[in-house]
């Protein structure tokens, strides 16, 4: 069996370019050449501190992947070779299904309701920032958060509570960018959202309606102008601080969304600080009126209606319609594989990252 290389890590606080062996597709899977891949937060977890890997090195590094289809297993009818598509690769820690998990690879077996074809006019580059953020954000709202799903979007009409007061917290991050674009779309006119100063402009141009900034010495009062409460919000960066800030603008019988992790501190970035799946006992700044809900994206297919139509229905009508667009990128092409993918966690772990996403060329 032939190999190929893919980017893992391969102990705690290690990652290597390793040769991985590849699987032909089963039912149902799709395989592809990968031309980029997407890193983000979540793999300087899992590269640094070895978050929920317990033993089962090595693991694969990455996401989000561009790619082109190469090979079709039995079954699947909606991807054919040569299909330029984005993936979501949800992790199954370890070697899943196919051979190792992660995008940052050359070839990968995947699922074919994890593709989304690309749209002629959109660069793979820009494709491979699109999926985690974008079923995170869907998944939040109009599943966690129990948003009506729009029979179409853009909606043809608002939906009957239009004007409910929405906060996206961390709104300049690539998920808060797509919660703001579907809240939008949806016919939502209350979006209130927090992000640093350089991120304003354009979040209203996506369809935010407010936007404040985060480290203001008076967000509560600047983002409840008027005394207005919000009724449900979603946190992108999921800390302690963040949840304590938000506590303070959601009415008592609100509901929050968190995007796992919650980590200790204010950032995304952790070092060494704690994670949790859950707000720690006796750390819960929420009424006990409030409806708290745990996003865990990996999981989205378990609605039936998302796993048969997120990925390869609304997100490829999306794009083509210019409903939704892609996060700006930060492409990193220079050096060798293994060397490109350190300059990306590098920069993640160290926050210096900022409404974009770190796209790595492969390989």
């Amino acid at each position: 069996m032939s190999t190929h290389t893919a980017i893992a890590a391969v102990a705690k606080g290690q990652f290597d370019a390793i040769q991985v062996e590849m699987e032909k597709p089963g039912a149902g899977q799709v395989r592809v050449k990968v031309a980029y891949a997407s890193l983000a937060a979540f793999d300087t977890y899992i590269a640094d501190v070895g978050f929920g890997v317990a033993k089962l090195y090595p693991v694969g590094l990455g996401l989000n992947a561009a790619a082109t289809v190469v090979e079709v297993g039995e079954g699947v009818t909606a991807l054919a070779v040569g299909d330029r598509i984005m993936a979501f690769s949800v992790y199954e820690f370890g070697r899943g299904t196919g051979g190792l998990s992660g995008t940052i690879q050359e070839l990968l077996v995947l699922r074919d309701f994890l593709c989304a074809k690309v749209p002629d006019k959109l660069a793979l580059e820009a494709a491979a920032t699109i999926p985690d953020n974008f079923v995170s954000a869907f998944y939040a709202l109009f599943d966690q958060l129990a948003l009506p799903v729009p029979a179409a979007f853009p909606a043809s009409t608002p939906p009957p509570d239009h004007a409910l007061p929405i906060l996206i917290y961390g709104a300049g991050s690539t998920s808060g960018q797509y919660a703001i674009q579907l809240l939008h779309a949806a016919g939502y006119t209350n979006i209130v959202a927090t992000a640093s100063p350089k991120h304003h402009a354009f979040l209203r141009g996506l369809g935010a309606t407010r936007v404040v900034d985060y480290a203001s010495p008076t967000l509560a009062a600047d983002i409840t102008t008027g005394g207005e409460q919000m009724a449900l919000a979603l946190d992108t960066i999921s800390a302690e601080g963040t949840l304590a800030k938000i506590a303070q603008v959601l009415k008592p019988q609100g509901a929050v969304a968190l995007l796992l992790p919650i980590k200790d501190g204010d950032t995304v970035a952790v070092g060494e600080a704690a994670m949790h799946m859950a707000v720690p006992e006796g750390r819960n700044p929420f009424t006990p009126e409030t409806k708290i809900v745990y996003v865990r994206a990996f999981t989205y297919y378990q609605n039936e209606y998302l796993k048969d139509n997120l990925m390869s229905k609304i997100l490829p009508q999306l794009l083509a319609a210019g409903i939704i667009q892609p996060n700006r990128v930060r492409l990193l092409e220079q050096g060798t594989f293994k060397e490109r993918v350190a300059v990306g966690l590098d920069l993640l772990r160290n926050n210096r990252v900022s409404g974009e996403k770190v796209i790595v060329k492969v390989p």
